[in-house]
Order: structure tokens, then C-alpha cells, then sequence
């Protein structure tokens, strides 16, 4: 009975550290993504690398092939949502009605005719960073210039976190073939 015990209580310590360390993977992972982002956007372009930032945690993965999905998808919410909001300020001008009209057709077009399985929440929040510079500043030039730098921030942020997926993957697969016993012959 005692033997028993031991192995129950050795199995959900193995469970609990390994729920850690993925915790710490993904940690690690948000780090160097996050501090490669920072330097590209803040340092070496000048530019506040909030919305860098957020992609680089929004799509990474510890899988390569989840990193990969969550980057398709935050790539075609965040064009859905600039596009959408570009348009409604080229025909509609700006307004806080125009804005949420653009919102919602933002949803429908990410969740109903794209069909973007993650993140469809992307496509309107986008719209609305689109189009609030032109609402407040009455002018739809800075709806241009907001879609333009979102767009490359995002892009930014998501390259690099799927690089950092594909690099970490490449090095634990490493380790593990380095840490295997022998095969018998």
C-alpha cells in the first residue's frame, strides 16, 4: 500500500513540475520574443512598440504548428480590421457611428465569411485603432498612417514570435537527441 502511495504522489509531482516548466517555456519564450521586438521597434525604429509587444505574446506557442495558426490568424484579423476600418473612413468619413458600424461588419466578415478560427476579437479592436486617430483628429490621413504603422508593428511582433518558436523547438529537438540512450544494436 505504501509503494502505491509513493508512485501516486511521485506521479503528480512529475505533473505539477511539468505544468511549471511549461510555464516557464513559455515565459522564456514571451521574453526573447519580447526583448527582440522591443529592440526592433523602440530602438532601432523609433517607433512605440506596444502593439509589437502584444503580437509577439499573442502568437506565441510551444507547439511551432499552434505558433504558426495563431499567426495566420492575428496577420488576417489585423488586415481585416485595418482594411475595413479604411474603408468606411474613405466613404463614410469619420464618426462614432461610422466606427462601430465598421466594427461590426469587421466581426462579420473575420467570424462568418473569412471564417478566422482564433481571434476574430482582432478584427474589430483593430478597426477601432484604425479609425479613432481620423475621429479624433478629423482627419482620415491618420487613419492611413495608424492602419500603415498597426500593420507593420503586428507583423513585427508575429515574425518574430514565430521565429522564436521555430528556434526554441529546433534547440530542445537538439537536446532531447543528445540526452537519448544509446540504441542497442
Amino acid at each position: 500500500m505504501k509503494f502505491r502511495e509513493a508512485q501516486r504522489r511521485g506521479f503528480h509531482a512529475v505533473r505539477l513540475l511539468k505544468r511549471q516548466l511549461s510555464g516557464m517555456r513559455y515565459a522564456v519564450r514571451v521574453l526573447i520574443s519580447g526583448s527582440i521586438v522591443w529592440f526592433l521597434l523602440a530602438v532601432v525604429a523609433h517607433v512605440d512598440p506596444l502593439w509589437g509587444l502584444i503580437s509577439a505574446v499573442v502568437v506565441t506557442d510551444l507547439k511551432v504548428q499552434s505558433a504558426m495558426t495563431n499567426f495566420i490568424s492575428r496577420m488576417l484579423n489585423t488586415l481585416i480590421g485595418c482594411l475595413t476600418g479604411l474603408l468606411f473612413l474613405w466613404l463614410f468619413g469619420a464618426s462614432a457611428w461610422v466606427m462601430l458600424l465598421a466594427m461590426a461588419l469587421s466581426v462579420i466578415i473575420s467570424s462568418d465569411l473569412v471564417r478566422v478560427p482564433i481571434s476574430w476579437r482582432i478584427a474589430p479592436i483593430t478597426t477601432a485603432i484604425v479609425m479613432t486617430p481620423a475621429y479624433v483628429l478629423h482627419s482620415a490621413h491618420a487613419g492611413l498612417t495608424a492602419a500603415i504603422q498597426r500593420t507593420g508593428e503586428v507583423v513585427v511582433g508575429s515574425v518574430v514570435a514565430v521565429a522564436v518558436s521555430l528556434a526554441s523547438a529546433g534547440v530542445l529537438r537538439w537536446l532531447r537527441a543528445g540526452t537519448e540512450p544509446p540504441k542497442a544494436a
